[in-house]
C-alpha cells in the first residue's frame, strides 16, 4: 500500500514536533538524566529515502537515497533500535559503528502511513489512530532509550563483560581483584518486560500532560482488553498453564496492567523506582 510512499512535509515536520515533546521541560519528570537520551539517532523513511534526525539540537542530519522496499509493517509502528537490518547497511558509519550506549537508535513509520495502517488493524479500541498517538509512540520509545540505558536486561556492554569475566577468573585464581576493590557493585539483569512497563508509563504520563485525548482513548482500549484478560484468566489453571497476562510472553499486556497500577501507587517517584539498579553493596 505505502511502496511508493513519498513523506510529505507534514510528516517531517510531526518527527520533529514529537522531538520537542521529548525534550519538553515536563518531561524532565521521566527523563531526568538527559545524557542517556541526547545521543540518540532517530530513523524514518519513504520510498526514496532515509531520513535521520538528531535531537540536541533538533535537526534533520541525513537524507540518504536507497533501493529498499519499504514494508507497510515498517510503516505501521515505531520501535527502539533499527526496524530492520536492511535499513543498517545504509546508515552513516558514526552511527553503523558505534554501540547503542553511544547513539542509541528509534525508528519508524511516518504520520500517514502510520495512522492509515493502524486503523485496518483488528484491534478493538485501537488508540493509536490519530495524530496524537502518533506524539505518544515517539516519545514511548525514547523511554525505551532511556530505561536500556539503566536496566539492560541482557549482556550487551562489552566492556563491562569483560570487567566482570576477568573479576570471576582473579578471584577463581587466588581469591582477590582490583577490580572488586575499586568497584564492588554487581548489577543484576532485569527482564525486557520491565522496559515495556517503563515505556508504558512514559507515554501515560506524557498523555496526562499533552495529550488529554490519547489519554482517554488509553483508557478505553485497556478496559476493554483487561476484561478479555481477565475473562481468560478466570478459566485458566495457573498450577499447569501460564498467565493470560505472563510478562515473558505478552509484555504488553502486562505493562497495560501493572504501568496503571505503579503509576497509580508511586505518581511522583515511579520513574526513580522502576530504574533503581538491583544490585547487593
Amino acid at each position: 500500500m505505502f511502496g511508493n510512499y513519498t513523506a510529505t512535509q507534514k510528516d517531517l515536520k510531526t518527527v520533529e514536533d514529537g522531538l520537542r515533546f521529548v525534550m519538553h521541560p515536563k518531561m524532565r519528570f521521566v527523563f531526568k538524566d538527559k545524557s542517556k537520551i541526547v545521543n540518540t539517532a532517530v530513523i524514518s523513511y519513504d520510498s526514496r529515502f532515509i531520513y535521520i534526525w538528531k535531537i540536541n539540537p533538533i535537526k534533520l542530519t541525513f537524507k540518504i537515497p536507497h533501493n529498499l522496499d519499504i514494508l507497510n509493517e515498517w510503516q505501521s509502528g515505531w520501535w527502539a533500535g533499527i526496524v530492520s537490518k536492511q535499513i543498517k547497511k545504509y546508515l552513516p558509519d558514526e552511527i553503523k559503528k558505534t554501540t547503542q550506549f553511544e547513539i542509541p537508535i528509534i525508528s519508524g513509520g511516518f504520520l500517514t502511513p502510520f495512522i492509515t495502517l493502524q486503523k485496518e488493524k483488528d484491534v478493538s479500541a485501537n488508540p493509536y489512530i490519530t495524530e496524537e498517538s502518533y506524539l505518544a509512540t515517539v516519545v514511548h520509545e525514547f523511554g525505551h532509550v532511556y530505561w536500556n540505558n539503566f536496566k539492560l536486561w541482557w549482556q550487551s556492554n562489552k566492556k563491562v563483560n569483560l570487567d566482570y569475566i576477568q573479576t570471576a577468573i582473579d578471584l577463581y585464581s587466588s581469591g582477590k581483584s582490583s577490580s572488586l576493590s575499586k568497584n564492588n557493585l554487581i548489577h543484576i539483569s532485569s527482564p525486557t518486560y520491565l522496559g515495556e512497563v517503563f515505556a508504558f508509563c512514559t507515554e501515560y504520563c506524557s498523555s496526562e500532560f499533552f495529550w488529554p485525548k490519547h489519554k482517554q482513548k488509553i483508557d478505553k482500549y485497556a478496559i476493554s482488553q483487561i476484561e478479555k484478560i481477565a475473562h481468560e484468566e478466570k478459566l485458566k489453571d495457573l498450577n499447569t498453564q501460564d498467565s493470560t497476562f505472563e510478562p515473558t510472553t505478552n509484555s504488553h499486556d502486562y505493562a497495560l496492567i501493572v504501568g496503571k497500577i505503579l503509576l497509580t501507587q508511586f505518581p511522583t517517584n515511579w520513574t526513580s523506582t522502576l530504574t533503581r539498579p538491583l544490585i547487593f553493596t
